[in-house]
């Protein structure tokens, strides 16, 4: 019978004593079991010294259900999960107790009003639980508080304040996350533009930016501040573990049916982490320039720069002077069935129908230069990017606008003829900036005048000598104005509609010039801003003072609010 004898094949087997076979890899998976029951056993031991609760996780079958508590990402980073939850009740399973990211994660829950319940683990056997995360069952949780407000019955802001201060003392009866929005929705209804917290020695301020001006809001003691501010981080997908650094950060949330997008920016201060949010209504109506406060000779040359089939045109001001609103104002006359238009934004502000947004991210590698890259294979007529903040990203923007296309952006300097030697800071050459840009606009937004309590007083001598001189500069730079001193002028008085500040709304102030032959002649051959300054005044352009006196003479603000803006 021995040819029925079939020779045993070298394959990896063994035959130990006794004649049974195993394979290589049941005994490494044996031995790996062995040495799994050991450290379960080690990390059950270490959780009865510690006086806690032992877990062997990887034989708990999970919810998916439960884990919409903590985000995948969140879990891994902290070696934690949730698997048993009733209610408010949630038990957690966690594989090292002095971990930032575990600590943070616990506190945050919380805070939300949950009583957890902590149990050691293996790390081993979190990570076999980690796979309910990837169940089909699995689905994050998408719930959204819906804030509806009736937008007719909000007060005046003082008002609106008054409330929110008295939210101060509600914050211990809430969750952080319930107070925070509440927070964002009563900056919607002031009309704010950005939420500031401040940390101080004893306190943390936090104040609203309103029509362009920080109006405190009220004061929070640092222990509620640390619950918010964790909170915050969270929302924000920042790393909670880490405070002693900048770090950014983007969340939104919902307002009367639309998307509020929130840009977030922490820094690190003597007293802890301070904290700046931009709210940004994507439901928001792009306004016309007309709207916007330009008029006379500035709205001509703005109309006029929609117009143009190729070329830059820059916006220009410091942050919060309304930039991007001009420029989508711009992107409305560009909107039209022949044009292809893309925009590169950071974030998106506002949304605009047949138009194709792109958003920026930089943690990725997308940034304003290697999308705009992108954005010129797509055959754009019109291009729009939020900013210029380096050469790549301006050498690309004015090959774009010498090979056909129209590129709309955004820079930060003072006056609009300092656009230029920013840019050649920026290493731009003037070869490149001469013939590539068309129209600079510089900006500001003033407050406006309350139409309801606004007042006439008599000019004051000063007030006169001031207007005077002004009326002479402008009457010198453009040809056919006739202007002259006013014997009254309107003032800010303060009344319940306008929450006593005399001010409702905002306009633009502006300088605007258009590049000629001159113009490029003066870059090519490297003049002084001044040349070029005086170049541009002798072809009209008023400057941002001027337009801001000729808004005082109109009554639509005060001297007083001009040289706040300009100086």
């Amino acid at each position: 019978m021995d040819q029925f004898v079939q020779p045993i094949q070298s394959s990896g087997q063994s035959k130990p004593a006794g004649g049974k076979q195993i394979g290589a890899s049941s005994a490494s998976t044996h031995i790996g079991q062995i040495n799994r029951d050991f450290k379960e056993k080690s990390v059950a031991e270490t959780a009865k010294n510690l006086k806690m609760s032992y877990v062997n996780i990887g034989m708990i079958p999970i919810n998916p259900d439960f884990l919409t508590l903590i985000p995948k990402e969140d879990a891994a980073n902290a070696f934690l999960i949730p698997f048993f939850r009733i209610g408010k009740k949630v038990r957690i399973a966690i594989a090292h107790p002095t971990n930032p990211n575990t600590i943070a994660i616990i506190r945050r829950l919380k805070d939300q009003g949950f009583q957890i319940n902590i149990n050691l683990a293996s790390e081993e056997g979190i990570i076999e639980a980690m796979s309910a995360y990837e169940s089909g069952q699995y689905t994050p949780d998408e719930k959204e508080v819906e804030n509806i407000v009736d937008e007719s019955q909000i007060e005046a802001y003082e008002k609106e304040i008054e409330g929110l201060q008295q939210l101060k003392d509600r914050l211990s009866g809430v969750t952080a996350e319930e107070a925070l929005n509440l927070i964002n929705v009563g900056a919607m209804k002031t009309g704010a533009s950005d939420i500031h917290y401040q940390p101080e020695e004893t306190h943390v301020t936090v104040r609203f930016r309103i029509d362009g001006v920080l109006q405190e809001i009220f004061r929070l003691d640092r222990k509620t501040y640390e619950y918010l501010s964790n909170q915050l981080k969270y929302q924000c997908k920042m790393k909670l573990n880490v405070a002693n650094e900048a770090q950014d950060g983007r969340f939104y949330f919902n307002y009367n049916k639309r998307k509020i997008d929130v840009r977030a920016s922490a820094l690190p201060t003597e007293y802890g982490e301070t904290f700046v949010l931009r709210l940004l209504d994507s439901g928001k109506k792009v306004l016309d320039f007309e709207k916007m406060g330009f008029y006379g000779r500035n709205l001509e040359l703005a109309k006029a720069a929609t117009g143009i089939s190729n070329g830059m045109i820059l916006v220009t001001g410091p942050t919060g002077s309304g930039k991007t609103t001009t420029l989508y104002a711009m992107l409305k006359y560009f909107n039209k069935p022949e044009n292809k238009v893309i925009t590169l934004e950071d974030p998106i502000e506002y949304h605009i129908e047949n138009v194709a947004q792109s958003q920026i991210n930089e943690k990725r590698g997308y940034t304003f230069a290697s999308g705009l890259k992108a954005i010129l294979r797509q055959d754009p007529d019109i291009v729009m990017i939020g900013e210029i903040r380096d050469l790549e990203t301006a050498e690309t923007a004015a090959q774009a606008a010498l090979t056909g296309h129209v590129l709309l952006s955004t820079l930060h300097t003072n006056s609009a003829v300092e656009t230029i030697p920013r840019l050649l800071n920026i290493g731009l050459k003037p070869y490149m900036i001469a013939p590539s840009i068309h129209t600079i606009v510089a900006q500001r937004l003033v407050r406006v005048l309350c139409p309801s309590c606004k007042k006439q007083e008599a000019v004051s001598a000063s007030e006169k000598d001031e207007i005077m001189n002004n009326i002479f500069a402008l009457q010198g730079v453009a040809a056919g104005m006739q202007l002259n001193a006013p014997e009254f002028l309107w003032k800010e008085v303060g009344c319940a509609k306008c929450s006593h500040t005399g001010y409702s709304g905002q306009s633009v102030i502006s300088e605007i010039f258009t590049f000629d032959d001159e113009i490029k002649d003066l870059i090519l051959g490297e003049k002084s801003s001044h040349e070029i300054f005086e170049a541009a005044r002798r072809k009209g352009m008023i400057t941002l003072k001027e337009d801001g006196i000729l808004k005082v003479i109109q009554g639509v603000t005060t001297l007083s609010e001009v040289y706040r803006v300009v100086g």
